[in-house]
């Protein structure tokens, strides 16, 4: 037990000195200029490759994949619009097999009506009945 304790004394008196003489290496190195410099240069490249990551988000759409082709077709169109006011109109928007009646305003969107419809169907004579109701709507209230 005893040579344990001179050991650990021997120790820290040559590890003292060493501090003391400035050659130990638990002395921190003093930062200068150019870890400042190299750490500002590593930040500017975050922040240039999130730009550039949002600027190609931006340019080529996170919002296409409701928009991508699906055999051939769009899978969200909007097939008409009606304006009743400003910042009021009702659209009629076709996903997948479905058409949506949708009232639109600035502050909400309302589900008005929900059908099915078919693969095929852009220019069926539903298609056609509706765009002719739609122009008979739009023709009065162009009149008033």
């Amino acid at each position: 037990m005893h040579n344990i304790l001179v050991t650990a004394a021997h120790a820290a008196i040559d590890s003292s000195a060493e501090i003391v003489n400035g050659t130990s290496p638990a002395v921190p190195e003093v930062v200068g200029w150019g870890s400042y410099i190299q750490a500002i240069g590593i930040l500017l490249l975050l922040l240039g490759g999130l730009y550039g990551l949002l600027w190609f988000v931006k340019k080529v759409g996170m919002n296409k994949g409701l928009r991508g082709k699906k055999g051939g077709k769009l899978t969200l169109d909007i097939e008409e619009r009606f304006h009743l006011a400003p910042k009021k109109q009702l659209v009629v928007v076709r996903f997948l097999n479905k058409r949506l009646l949708l009232g639109v305003t600035d502050h909400q969107i309302n589900l008005l009506s929900e059908t099915e419809t078919e693969d095929d169907s852009s220019d069926s004579s539903d298609t056609k009945e509706f765009k002719k109701i739609m122009g008979q709507l739009r023709d009065t209230d162009s009149d008033s």
